[in-house]
C-alpha cells in the first residue's frame, strides 16, 4: 500500500510544483495586505466606508478576514483536485496493473484516501503557519479564529474531494468533471438544507429592513466557519468514512477500476 501512495504523490508532480508557487505568491499577498490593512490604502478605505455606509467595526473586519483567507485558502484549494490522480490512472491503465497485484480492493482504495489526507494536511499546516505569522501582524483577527476558519473551508474541501472519489468510480473513466459538479452540487444542497430556516429569514429581513438581513446572514456565517468549525469538521470525518465504504463496495461490483 505505501508504493501505491507514493505511485499517487508522483501523479501530482505537476500539481506540486504548482503549488510551492502558489504558497510563495501567498506569502507575499497576505503579508502586504495584512500591512496595508493596517498603515495603507485600504485602511483608509476601511475608514471611508465606516463612515459612508454606517457599517460596524465588525463588519469591516468580517469583509477584511474574508479578503485574507481567500488568499490563504489558495494552497489548501490546489491540493483540492483529487481526481487529477484517478485520470492519472486511467490514461496508464493501472487498474489492469493493479488487478494482479497482492493487495487488497480496500487496501487499494484507502491509499486514495491515505494520499488526499495528506494532501490536504500538508496544506493546513502551512496556512497554519502562516496565519500565526499574519496574527502577529495584525489585530484584524487572531490565530484562534484563523484555526478555526482553516478547519472549516479544509472540511468542506475535503469533503468535496471524498465525494469526487466515489462519483468518480460510479460514473467510470473519463467522466471525472461530472463526478467533481454533482459533488459540488450535493454541497450546496447540503448547505441550503442545513440552513434553510436562516435563509428564509434573511430574505425576510432583506424584505423589511432595506438589506440589513444580508449583512446579519453574513456575520453569523463567519461567526459559524470561526468559533464552530469542529462541526464541519467532524461532518467530514463521517463523510470521508462513508465515501471510502461507498467507494470499496462499487469497486468489489466494477471489478477492474483500481
Amino acid at each position: 500500500m505505501k508504493g501505491l501512495i507514493i505511485k499517487d504523490l508522483m501523479c501530482l508532480r505537476k500539481q506540486r510544483v504548482t503549488f510551492c508557487f502558489t504558497v510563495l505568491s501567498v506569502i507575499v499577498i497576505s503579508v502586504m495586505f495584512v500591512l496595508s490593512a493596517k498603515f495603507g490604502n485600504i485602511a483608509s478605505a476601511n475608514q471611508e466606508m465606516m463612515a459612508a455606509n454606517g457599517m460596524s467595526d465588525i463588519d469591516i473586519k468580517n469583509l477584511s478576514t474574508i479578503a485574507l483567507i481567500l488568499f490563504m485558502l489558495l494552497p489548501i484549494a490546489m491540493v483540492g483536485d483529487v481526481s487529477t490522480v484517478i485520470v492519472a490512472d486511467g490514461k496508464a491503465g493501472f487498474a489492469n496493473v493493479s488487478s494482479i497485484l497482492p493487495i487488497s480492493i480496500k487496501k487499494r482504495v484507502l491509499a486514495k484516501f491515505i494520499t488526499i489526507i495528506s494532501m490536504f494536511g500538508i496544506g493546513v499546516i502551512i496556512d497554519l503557519i502562516l496565519s500565526f505569522v499574519l496574527s502577529l501582524l495584525t489585530d484584524i483577527i487572531s490565530f484562534r479564529e484563523f484555526f478555526g476558519i482553516i478547519i472549516a473551508m479544509a472540511s468542506i474541501m475535503f469533503i468535496y474531494g471524498a465525494l469526487t472519489i466515489v462519483f468518480s468510480y460510479l460514473l467510470g473513466y473519463g467522466k471525472e468533471s461530472y463526478a467533481q459538479i454533482v459533488s459540488i452540487l450535493l454541497i450546496v444542497f447540503g448547505v441550503i438544507l442545513i440552513n434553510i430556516g436562516t435563509i428564509k429569514e434573511t430574505f425576510i429581513l432583506i424584505g423589511t429592513n432595506s438589506g440589513t438581513g444580508d449583512i446579519n446572514f453574513f456575520n453569523d456565517f463567519m461567526d459559524f466557519i470561526k468559533y464552530r468549525s469542529y462541526i464541519l469538521l467532524a461532518i467530514a470525518v463521517v463523510v470521508s468514512v462513508v465515501s471510502y465504504i461507498a467507494t470499496v463496495n462499487i469497486a468489489k461490483r466494477k471489478r477492474g477500476i483500481i
